[in-house]
This record gives structure tokens, C-alpha cells and sequence, in this order.
């Protein structure tokens, strides 16, 4: 499967214990989707890993959140295997996640809309990406020309966001307009 049609959960750098062990670093422990037997791809994270540039599927053994997110994959059972594939990037697939509520939706099914100018029709661009800068969540919205504007996704700059319409409007912030 390919990279864009998988959901990023997080990372790995760091190996835990001798038998095999990963130190997940995950972007939502609090309501986190993977658990026992949830089948993980893998992507390395820079040319240190052994993984494949395409990506490798593997499947979680045991997973437990903490201080640390501890976490053993069935096809790995030494430590010296762990250091090989680390660094790596952790996705899954989208349909593991539940279901949302009518009115709810995830922020990674955001990426790929059209971004409209607030109150117009007119496209400024598209959700190219988002992360959380431990404060929100940030989108990532590349606008037409390829100029990318960071802003946070609250309703003073998002105030419209329509998934099944295929948009999400934005009051375009002052300090973007004067660059144009």
C-alpha cells in the first residue's frame, strides 16, 4: 500500500531491551488505535534503517502505553534486528480507525481538501499535511504557485470545514495578504 493512502501514527528511534523491543513515539497515545495483532507499516525514517523505501508491513505482538509506548512486533524477536530497522516512521491503515460521529472527523482525512478563501468560491490551495506543535494542531495548506502557509487549526483561521463537499474554507491572515 502506499504511503498516501496510510494514516501516520507516529515514529521509532529508540530500541527498548534486549528481546526485541521498539519505543514508539506516537502523535495520539490518549486514543490511540493500535493494539494487539493491528498490522503496522513501516518506512524508514533516513538511509540508517534497513527497511525497504516502500514501505514493510509488520504485526504488533504487545503494546503497552505508559511512561513509554513499549511495543514488540511479531517478526522481530532480537535486539540487533530492532537496531537495523530504526529509524522508522509508523502508519496504518485508515479503515483500522472507528467510525466517527456525524458532525466529527479525523484531522487526517483533511488532507487532500481544497482550501477556499472565506466566503468566495476561490480555490487558494489545498491540505497538503498537519502536525501538532504540542500547543494544536497546525495545517499545512499549500497554496497555488507552491507558496505552503502554516496556520493553526483553529475557527478564527478554518472556520468551515465540509468532507463530504471536499473543502475547508480560511480567512486568509493579514501578514499572507501583504506578501502577495
Amino acid at each position: 500500500m502506499k504511503k498516501e493512502q496510510l494514516v501516520e501514527m507516529g515514529f521509532c528511534m529508540k530500541p527498548h531491551g534486549i528481546k526485541g523491543g521498539f519505543t514508539f513515539n506516537l502523535t495520539n497515545v490518549e486514543d490511540s488505535v493500535l493494539s494487539k495483532k493491528t498490522k503496522v507499516t513501516l518506512f524508514p525514517k533516513d538511509k540508517k534503517s534497513s527497511l525497504d523505501p516502500n514501505g514493510e508491513t509488520f504485526t504488533i505482538k504487545s503494546i503497552a502505553f505508559g511512561n513509554k509506548v513499549i511495543t514488540y512486533l511479531e517478526e522481530v524477536t532480537d535486539r540487533n534486528k530492532v537496531e537495523d530497522i530504526i529509524p522508522f516512521e509508523i502508519y496504518i491503515d485508515r479503515d483500522l480507525f472507528p467510525e466517527t460521529e456525524e458532525d466529527e472527523f479525523y484531522v487526517s482525512d483533511l488532507i487532500g481538501l481544497n482550501v477556499l478563501i472565506d466566503g468566495t468560491d476561490e480555490v487558494y490551495g489545498k491540505v497538503s499535511d498537519f502536525y501538532d506543535n504540542t500547543a494544536q494542531i497546525v495545517l499545512v495548506v499549500k497554496a497555488q504557485g507552491k507558496q505552503v502557509q502554516e496556520l493553526p487549526f483553529i475557527e478564527e483561521f478554518f472556520p468551515e470545514v465540509n468532507i463530504e463537499e471536499g473543502y475547508i474554507t480560511m480567512v486568509i491572515p493579514s501578514f499572507i495578504e501583504e506578501k502577495k
